[in-house]
Parts: structure tokens; C-alpha cells; sequence
């Protein structure tokens, strides 16, 4: 990993999340499925980039890799549960 690549992830992260910002602050509300989903992707990339730089998965086997994203597939699972008990 070269020096420049920490401070463009950091500039990506600052830029996605004002961006998410923005979206929550204008466009949000419960009817608009398409920001709700634009607002989803950018959280996501913003995990993904942050585990394949700084927790150095990029350079790691794939099994380690895949065991990452299988916990990460069931985190999001879980919370999607609980989220979806709360109405009933």
C-alpha cells in the first residue's frame, strides 16, 4: 500500500458521507425507495473500502475474506430482522 492510498480512502469517506447527508437531509423520506437505496450503497462501499485498506483484507487470503463477508452478510441479516419485528 503506497501513501497516497489511506488519504484517498479518508477523501472518499468524507465525500460519500456528505453526499448521504445531503440525500437524508433533502430527499429522504419514507416514500422515496430510490434514496433510501442510493443512501444503502453508499454506507456499503463506505464498509467494503474501509475493510479492504485499513483491516488490510485486500492482501489476505480468500478464505479470510470470505469469512468476512459471510459475517457481514449475517450482521445485516440480523439487523434487517429486528428491524422488520418492530411493526409487528
Amino acid at each position: 500500500m503506497n501513501k497516497t492510498t489511506p488519504v484517498a480512502v479518508w477523501s472518499y469517506l468524507v465525500v460519500a458521507t456528505l453526499l448521504e447527508w445531503t440525500l437524508a437531509k433533502n430527499f429522504l423520506s419514507l416514500t422515496t425507495i430510490y434514496t433510501n437505496i442510493v443512501i444503502a450503497v453508499l454506507a456499503a462501499s463506505q464498509i467494503l473500502s474501509v475493510a479492504m485498506v485499513f483491516l488490510r483484507l485486500k492482501y489476505e487470503p480468500r478464505g479470510i475474506v470470505g469469512l468476512a463477508a459471510a459475517s457481514l452478510f449475517f450482521a445485516v441479516l440480523a439487523v434487517v430482522l429486528a428491524l422488520g419485528s418492530i411493526g409487528h
